[in-house]
């Protein structure tokens, strides 16, 4: 609220982001609802460093939110941090070297990771390659999508444990 006071915004009421979502679904939805019958929709946010469940109920002009449930260390950099161990063991194993030791490295590794979890969220497989990551050695290497839920499997057990905590 002080923000839109500065701002010189005049700020009526402020909502959450997982309301907003209902509320845009309710919009959206509004010729497909029932005024009799309740309609329950779960929105999960899966975001780069936090996770947001949210049970809505929906009727015809009516909205009320269930539940709100949140995991503040859970999201995207979880999946980046396990396929960079994963490719920085790989890279140690064919020369020898440690990317942890070079922080320019581990930066372009990270950037070269967000681009291929991007790259397999619609194809079966990617290719990530990174010339001269560390002293002029460059990493390949091709992905499928299977290998990376095989490796995700921590993660989506994280996930599927913030869904129930937000059921009960």
């Amino acid at each position: 609220m002080d923000a839109a006071e500065i701002a010189g915004i005049k700020c009526l009421r402020l909502i959450n982001e997982s309301t907003a979502i209902a509320l845009t679904y309710e919009y959206q939805k509004k010729n497909e609802l029932s005024a009799g019958k309740q309609r329950i929709v779960a929105f999960i946010d899966f975001g780069h460093s936090k996770t947001c469940i949210t049970f809505a109920s929906f009727m015809q002009g009516r909205i009320k939110i269930l539940r709100q449930h949140s995991e503040r260390n859970l999201g995207a950099r979880n999946i980046d941090f396990l396929l960079f161990q994963t490719f920085l063991q790989e890279f140690k194993k064919k020369f020898g070297l440690d990317l942890n030791d070079n922080f320019r490295a581990r930066l372009k590794m990270l950037d070269a990771i967000e681009k291929l979890r991007k790259l397999l969220t619609a194809n079966k497989e990617a290719d990530i390659e990174v010339e001269a990551l560390m002293e002029d050695e460059d990493f390949r290497r091709t992905l499928t999508r299977d290998e990376l839920e095989k490796l995700l499997e921590p993660v989506i057990g994280s996930l599927q444990g913030a869904i129930m905590q937000a059921v009960k």
